[in-house]
Protein backbone atom coordinates (compact mmCIF):
# COMPACT_ATOMS: atom_id res chain seq x y z
CA UNK A 1 0.00 0.00 0.00
CA UNK A 2 1.34 3.65 -1.14
CA UNK A 3 0.96 6.70 1.26
CA UNK A 4 -1.36 8.04 -1.41
CA UNK A 5 -3.88 4.98 -1.35
CA UNK A 6 -4.17 6.32 2.46
CA UNK A 7 -7.51 7.85 3.50
CA UNK A 8 -7.04 10.99 5.64
CA UNK A 9 -8.87 8.68 8.88
CA UNK A 10 -6.03 6.00 8.31
CA UNK A 11 -3.32 8.83 8.00
CA UNK A 12 -4.25 10.63 11.35
CA UNK A 13 -4.23 6.91 13.20
CA UNK A 14 -0.76 6.16 11.42
CA UNK A 15 0.62 9.96 12.97
CA UNK A 16 -1.01 9.29 15.98
CA UNK A 17 0.62 5.64 16.56
CA UNK A 18 4.03 7.26 15.54
CA UNK A 19 3.39 10.14 18.08
CA UNK A 20 3.26 6.84 20.74
CA UNK A 21 6.14 5.70 19.82
CA UNK A 22 7.86 8.70 20.09
CA UNK A 23 6.73 9.57 23.40
CA UNK A 24 7.55 6.10 24.75
CA UNK A 25 4.08 4.97 25.26
CA UNK A 26 4.33 2.05 22.73
CA UNK A 27 7.02 -0.55 22.78
CA UNK A 28 9.78 0.54 19.86
CA UNK A 29 9.94 -2.57 18.39
CA UNK A 30 6.92 -5.08 18.93
CA UNK A 31 8.85 -7.66 17.19
CA UNK A 32 11.55 -7.78 20.35
CA UNK A 33 8.75 -8.60 22.37
CA UNK A 34 7.03 -11.23 19.85
CA UNK A 35 11.09 -12.56 19.62
CA UNK A 36 10.86 -12.69 23.25
CA UNK A 37 8.12 -14.83 23.51
CA UNK A 38 8.80 -16.67 20.57
CA UNK A 39 12.39 -17.70 22.11
CA UNK A 40 10.74 -18.52 25.39
CA UNK A 41 8.36 -20.86 23.64
CA UNK A 42 10.92 -22.81 21.90
CA UNK A 43 12.95 -22.57 25.46
CA UNK A 44 9.93 -24.26 26.78
CA UNK A 45 9.48 -26.78 23.72
CA UNK A 46 13.59 -27.82 24.03
CA UNK A 47 13.01 -28.54 27.68
CA UNK A 48 9.64 -30.55 26.79
CA UNK A 49 10.77 -32.52 24.49
CA UNK A 50 13.45 -34.23 26.99
CA UNK A 51 10.43 -35.15 28.60
CA UNK A 52 9.74 -39.09 28.05
CA UNK A 53 7.51 -41.57 29.59
CA UNK A 54 8.44 -45.10 30.62
CA UNK A 55 5.78 -48.58 30.95
CA UNK A 56 6.44 -51.92 31.78
CA UNK A 57 6.44 -53.85 28.72
CA UNK A 58 3.26 -55.41 28.07
CA UNK A 59 2.27 -59.02 27.02
CA UNK A 60 -0.34 -61.37 25.97
CA UNK A 61 0.63 -63.61 28.91
CA UNK A 62 -1.75 -60.97 31.91
CA UNK A 63 1.43 -57.76 32.22
CA UNK A 64 -0.35 -55.24 31.25
CA UNK A 65 1.91 -51.39 30.30
CA UNK A 66 2.16 -49.86 33.40
CA UNK A 67 4.25 -46.45 33.84
CA UNK A 68 7.35 -46.52 35.61
CA UNK A 69 8.08 -43.95 38.38
CA UNK A 70 11.26 -41.22 38.06
CA UNK A 71 12.83 -43.22 40.60
CA UNK A 72 11.78 -46.82 41.11
CA UNK A 73 13.39 -48.42 43.50
CA UNK A 74 16.01 -51.03 42.28
CA UNK A 75 14.27 -54.19 44.39
CA UNK A 76 11.64 -53.48 42.42
CA UNK A 77 13.24 -53.93 39.19
CA UNK A 78 13.22 -58.15 37.90
CA UNK A 79 15.56 -59.08 35.37
CA UNK A 80 14.60 -62.25 34.86
CA UNK A 81 13.90 -63.11 31.16
CA UNK A 82 9.69 -63.77 30.39
CA UNK A 83 9.69 -67.40 30.00
CA UNK A 84 5.73 -66.73 28.34
CA UNK A 85 7.10 -64.82 25.88
CA UNK A 86 10.12 -66.60 25.25
CA UNK A 87 8.14 -69.78 24.38
CA UNK A 88 6.00 -68.27 22.26
CA UNK A 89 8.81 -67.03 20.06
CA UNK A 90 9.64 -69.78 18.15
CA UNK A 91 11.68 -70.03 15.28
CA UNK A 92 8.76 -70.49 12.83
CA UNK A 93 7.07 -67.39 14.41
CA UNK A 94 10.26 -65.26 13.32
CA UNK A 95 10.43 -67.06 10.05
CA UNK A 96 6.53 -65.45 9.60
CA UNK A 97 6.41 -61.70 11.28
CA UNK A 98 6.14 -59.02 8.88
CA UNK A 99 7.08 -55.68 8.89
CA UNK A 100 5.43 -53.20 11.09
CA UNK A 101 5.87 -50.81 8.38
CA UNK A 102 2.78 -50.35 6.16
CA UNK A 103 1.77 -46.58 5.65
CA UNK A 104 3.82 -44.94 8.39
CA UNK A 105 7.25 -45.16 7.48
CA UNK A 106 6.68 -44.23 3.50
CA UNK A 107 7.92 -41.25 3.24
CA UNK A 108 5.89 -38.67 0.73
CA UNK A 109 7.64 -35.23 1.57
CA UNK A 110 8.63 -33.73 -1.83
CA UNK A 111 12.93 -33.33 -1.13
CA UNK A 112 15.31 -31.49 -3.25
CA UNK A 113 17.77 -34.07 -4.66
CA UNK A 114 20.99 -34.74 -2.54
CA UNK A 115 23.72 -32.12 -4.02
CA UNK A 116 26.64 -35.06 -3.71
CA UNK A 117 27.23 -38.62 -2.90
CA UNK A 118 30.98 -39.21 -1.86
CA UNK A 119 32.44 -41.19 0.53
CA UNK A 120 32.16 -37.56 3.31
CA UNK A 121 34.33 -36.66 6.13
CA UNK A 122 33.62 -38.54 9.39
CA UNK A 123 35.26 -35.75 11.77
CA UNK A 124 36.26 -32.29 12.02
CA UNK A 125 33.07 -29.95 11.56
CA UNK A 126 31.22 -33.18 11.09
CA UNK A 127 31.72 -34.16 14.37
CA UNK A 128 28.95 -34.70 17.40
CA UNK A 129 28.66 -32.02 20.19
CA UNK A 130 28.41 -34.91 22.64
CA UNK A 131 29.03 -39.14 22.85
CA UNK A 132 29.37 -41.73 24.76
CA UNK A 133 31.39 -44.59 24.33
CA UNK A 134 30.99 -48.19 22.81
CA UNK A 135 32.01 -51.64 24.38
CA UNK A 136 33.02 -54.68 23.26
CA UNK A 137 31.80 -57.70 24.90
CA UNK A 138 32.69 -59.40 27.83
CA UNK A 139 35.93 -61.78 26.92
CA UNK A 140 34.57 -64.26 29.92
CA UNK A 141 37.96 -65.61 30.39
CA UNK A 142 38.86 -66.17 26.42
CA UNK A 143 39.68 -64.17 23.74
CA UNK A 144 36.91 -61.06 23.05
CA UNK A 145 33.85 -62.64 21.00
CA UNK A 146 32.81 -60.09 18.31
CA UNK A 147 30.52 -57.06 18.44
CA UNK A 148 26.96 -58.13 17.59
CA UNK A 149 25.12 -55.19 18.72
CA UNK A 150 22.49 -55.01 16.00
CA UNK A 151 19.52 -57.10 15.49
CA UNK A 152 16.28 -57.54 15.25
CA UNK A 153 13.19 -56.67 17.73
CA UNK A 154 10.18 -58.58 17.29
CA UNK A 155 6.66 -58.23 18.49
CA UNK A 156 3.11 -58.38 18.52
CA UNK A 157 0.56 -56.08 19.03
CA UNK A 158 -0.56 -54.25 16.64
CA UNK A 159 -2.06 -56.05 14.29
CA UNK A 160 -3.06 -60.16 14.10
CA UNK A 161 0.09 -61.13 12.44
CA UNK A 162 3.48 -60.82 14.50
CA UNK A 163 6.22 -57.72 13.20
CA UNK A 164 9.57 -56.66 13.25
CA UNK A 165 11.50 -53.91 13.02
CA UNK A 166 14.95 -53.04 13.58
CA UNK A 167 17.07 -51.99 16.51
CA UNK A 168 20.55 -51.78 17.84
CA UNK A 169 22.43 -51.79 21.07
CA UNK A 170 23.69 -49.32 23.58
CA UNK A 171 26.20 -49.54 25.63
CA UNK A 172 24.64 -48.34 29.42
CA UNK A 173 24.93 -48.56 33.14
CA UNK A 174 22.57 -51.29 33.16
CA UNK A 175 23.57 -52.84 30.34
CA UNK A 176 20.40 -53.57 28.86
CA UNK A 177 19.29 -51.28 26.13
CA UNK A 178 18.52 -51.03 22.75
CA UNK A 179 17.43 -48.46 20.49
CA UNK A 180 14.86 -48.45 17.75
CA UNK A 181 12.39 -45.96 16.03
CA UNK A 182 9.60 -44.89 18.11
CA UNK A 183 6.56 -45.62 15.52
CA UNK A 184 7.70 -49.94 16.51
CA UNK A 185 6.47 -49.84 19.94
CA UNK A 186 4.16 -47.13 20.53
CA UNK A 187 1.21 -45.31 18.74
CA UNK A 188 -1.96 -43.88 20.05
CA UNK A 189 -4.30 -45.99 18.22
CA UNK A 190 -2.62 -48.99 19.09
CA UNK A 191 -0.73 -48.70 22.12
CA UNK A 192 2.72 -50.24 23.30
CA UNK A 193 3.93 -53.47 21.20
CA UNK A 194 3.39 -56.35 23.40
CA UNK A 195 5.46 -59.87 23.53
CA UNK A 196 8.61 -58.08 22.84
CA UNK A 197 11.52 -59.45 22.16
CA UNK A 198 15.91 -58.68 20.74
CA UNK A 199 17.42 -61.29 18.68
CA UNK A 200 21.18 -60.31 17.59
CA UNK A 201 22.47 -60.65 14.79
CA UNK A 202 18.92 -62.45 13.43
CA UNK A 203 19.80 -64.43 10.55
CA UNK A 204 17.64 -66.96 8.93
CA UNK A 205 19.97 -68.26 6.25
CA UNK A 206 21.88 -69.93 9.18
CA UNK A 207 20.93 -73.30 10.68
CA UNK A 208 20.09 -71.13 14.03
CA UNK A 209 19.18 -68.03 13.53
CA UNK A 210 19.51 -66.43 17.26
CA UNK A 211 23.37 -67.45 17.21
CA UNK A 212 23.64 -65.91 20.61
CA UNK A 213 20.00 -66.39 22.15
CA UNK A 214 16.91 -64.22 22.52
CA UNK A 215 16.66 -61.37 25.24
CA UNK A 216 13.05 -60.63 26.32
CA UNK A 217 11.51 -56.69 26.56
CA UNK A 218 11.51 -55.43 30.54
CA UNK A 219 10.67 -51.69 29.85
CA UNK A 220 9.71 -49.63 26.56
CA UNK A 221 10.26 -45.69 26.56
CA UNK A 222 9.74 -42.66 24.16
CA UNK A 223 9.25 -38.88 24.31
CA UNK A 224 6.31 -37.35 25.33
CA UNK A 225 6.39 -35.39 21.73
CA UNK A 226 6.26 -38.51 19.85
CA UNK A 227 3.39 -39.59 22.44
CA UNK A 228 1.63 -36.11 21.69
CA UNK A 229 2.37 -36.86 17.78
CA UNK A 230 2.98 -39.66 15.75
CA UNK A 231 3.40 -37.37 12.77
CA UNK A 232 6.73 -35.29 13.89
CA UNK A 233 9.08 -38.18 12.89
CA UNK A 234 12.18 -35.46 14.27
CA UNK A 235 10.80 -37.61 17.75
CA UNK A 236 11.10 -41.13 16.41
CA UNK A 237 13.40 -42.50 18.83
CA UNK A 238 12.49 -45.02 21.58
CA UNK A 239 14.55 -47.19 24.11
CA UNK A 240 13.46 -50.58 25.24
CA UNK A 241 15.28 -51.90 28.17
CA UNK A 242 15.71 -56.07 28.46
CA UNK A 243 15.85 -59.11 30.78
CA UNK A 244 19.27 -60.69 31.00
CA UNK A 245 18.45 -63.33 28.64
CA UNK A 246 20.61 -65.41 25.47
CA UNK A 247 21.96 -68.56 25.76
CA UNK A 248 24.24 -67.37 28.76
CA UNK A 249 21.22 -65.88 30.39
CA UNK A 250 23.53 -62.44 30.93
CA UNK A 251 22.81 -58.65 30.15
CA UNK A 252 22.99 -58.03 26.71
CA UNK A 253 25.78 -55.90 26.64
CA UNK A 254 27.77 -58.36 28.03
CA UNK A 255 27.24 -60.90 25.26
CA UNK A 256 26.96 -58.75 22.00
CA UNK A 257 28.76 -55.14 22.78
CA UNK A 258 27.12 -51.89 22.97
CA UNK A 259 27.17 -49.09 20.56
CA UNK A 260 27.94 -45.76 21.75
CA UNK A 261 25.72 -42.61 21.37
CA UNK A 262 26.02 -39.23 19.23
CA UNK A 263 23.74 -36.20 19.61
CA UNK A 264 23.96 -32.62 18.62
CA UNK A 265 26.89 -31.12 16.19
CA UNK A 266 26.70 -31.38 12.01
CA UNK A 267 23.62 -33.12 10.44
CA UNK A 268 26.41 -33.80 7.81
CA UNK A 269 28.63 -37.18 8.50
CA UNK A 270 29.15 -40.85 7.33
CA UNK A 271 26.62 -42.90 8.01
CA UNK A 272 26.55 -46.83 7.87
CA UNK A 273 23.29 -47.69 8.20
CA UNK A 274 21.82 -51.53 8.97
CA UNK A 275 19.18 -53.02 8.91
CA UNK A 276 16.75 -55.64 7.68
CA UNK A 277 14.80 -54.02 4.85
CA UNK A 278 11.96 -56.62 2.65
CA UNK A 279 12.80 -54.82 -0.17
CA UNK A 280 16.11 -56.47 -0.71
CA UNK A 281 16.22 -59.72 -2.73
CA UNK A 282 19.27 -60.84 -2.93
CA UNK A 283 19.61 -62.40 -0.66
CA UNK A 284 16.34 -61.28 1.35
CA UNK A 285 16.58 -59.31 3.65
CA UNK A 286 13.24 -60.38 5.99
CA UNK A 287 15.81 -62.72 6.97
CA UNK A 288 19.72 -60.79 6.73
CA UNK A 289 20.85 -57.90 8.08
CA UNK A 290 21.91 -55.17 4.91
CA UNK A 291 24.45 -51.95 5.48
CA UNK A 292 24.93 -49.55 3.51
CA UNK A 293 27.12 -46.41 3.58
CA UNK A 294 25.91 -42.91 2.68
CA UNK A 295 26.79 -38.92 3.80
CA UNK A 296 23.97 -37.61 5.47
CA UNK A 297 22.27 -34.02 5.19
CA UNK A 298 20.01 -31.89 6.75
CA UNK A 299 16.53 -32.34 5.87
CA UNK A 300 13.44 -30.92 7.59
CA UNK A 301 14.97 -30.92 11.14
CA UNK A 302 16.23 -34.32 10.09
CA UNK A 303 19.16 -36.42 8.50
CA UNK A 304 18.56 -37.77 5.39
CA UNK A 305 20.48 -40.11 2.30
CA UNK A 306 19.50 -41.36 -0.71
CA UNK A 307 20.86 -44.44 -2.39
CA UNK A 308 20.53 -47.06 0.50
CA UNK A 309 16.74 -47.53 -0.40
CA UNK A 310 16.25 -49.05 2.52
CA UNK A 311 12.30 -50.31 2.77
CA UNK A 312 10.07 -51.60 5.50
CA UNK A 313 11.47 -53.64 8.30
CA UNK A 314 14.09 -51.36 8.41
CA UNK A 315 12.61 -48.41 10.74
CA UNK A 316 14.65 -48.63 13.80
CA UNK A 317 18.08 -49.45 12.92
CA UNK A 318 21.08 -47.50 13.50
CA UNK A 319 23.15 -44.85 11.42
CA UNK A 320 26.36 -45.43 13.03
CA UNK A 321 28.77 -42.47 13.49
CA UNK A 322 32.57 -43.71 12.98
CA UNK A 323 31.80 -47.51 12.27
CA UNK A 324 34.58 -49.96 12.93
CA UNK A 325 34.69 -53.08 10.90
CA UNK A 326 37.24 -54.65 12.44
CA UNK A 327 35.41 -53.89 16.21
CA UNK A 328 31.88 -54.37 15.03
CA UNK A 329 31.16 -51.07 16.71
CA UNK A 330 30.22 -47.32 16.56
CA UNK A 331 28.27 -44.22 17.71
CA UNK A 332 24.28 -44.58 17.00
CA UNK A 333 23.73 -41.11 16.03
CA UNK A 334 20.13 -41.48 14.26
CA UNK A 335 17.89 -44.50 13.28
CA UNK A 336 16.01 -45.22 10.15
CA UNK A 337 12.35 -43.21 10.77
CA UNK A 338 10.80 -42.77 6.93
CA UNK A 339 11.56 -44.74 3.89
CA UNK A 340 10.58 -43.27 -0.15
CA UNK A 341 10.76 -45.88 -2.92
CA UNK A 342 11.71 -42.69 -5.65
CA UNK A 343 15.20 -42.13 -5.37
CA UNK A 344 15.88 -44.17 -2.28
CA UNK A 345 15.64 -42.14 0.31
CA UNK A 346 16.20 -42.68 3.91
CA UNK A 347 15.46 -40.22 6.82
CA UNK A 348 16.10 -40.19 10.48
CA UNK A 349 15.47 -37.85 13.57
CA UNK A 350 18.32 -35.72 14.48
CA UNK A 351 19.68 -36.48 17.97
CA UNK A 352 19.46 -34.00 19.87
CA UNK A 353 20.64 -33.53 23.64
CA UNK A 354 17.12 -34.48 24.44
CA UNK A 355 17.79 -38.32 22.98
CA UNK A 356 21.05 -38.74 25.36
CA UNK A 357 18.60 -37.47 28.58
CA UNK A 358 15.97 -39.88 27.18
CA UNK A 359 19.04 -42.22 27.23
CA UNK A 360 19.53 -41.24 31.24
CA UNK A 361 16.00 -41.84 32.37
CA UNK A 362 16.42 -45.56 31.07
CA UNK A 363 18.38 -46.07 34.13
CA UNK A 364 15.79 -46.85 36.27
CA UNK A 365 13.93 -49.11 33.61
Amino acid sequence: MTNSSLSSRGYAALVAVLMLVVTGLLPLSPLATSTHAAESAQAGGEASSASSTAVTAPTSFGKNAEPIPDERPAAEVSHEADQDVLRYWTHERMAAAKPLDADAADDSAQEQPVAAENGGDSFSSTDPAGTTEPVAPAADGGATPPARAKGKLFFNGYDPDNAYCSASVLNTPSKSVIVTAAHCVYSSANGWAKDAVFVPDYDRTQADPDPVGVWTVRSMRTSDGWRADQTDYSNDVAYATLNNGGDANKPVVDVVGGHGLAWGGSYVFQATIFGYPTNKTTPDGRGTIYSCVRTTEESEGKVRTEGCDFGKGASGGPWLYRYDEATGLGYVRSVTALWRSQGGVNRGPYFTEAVKTMLDATAGD
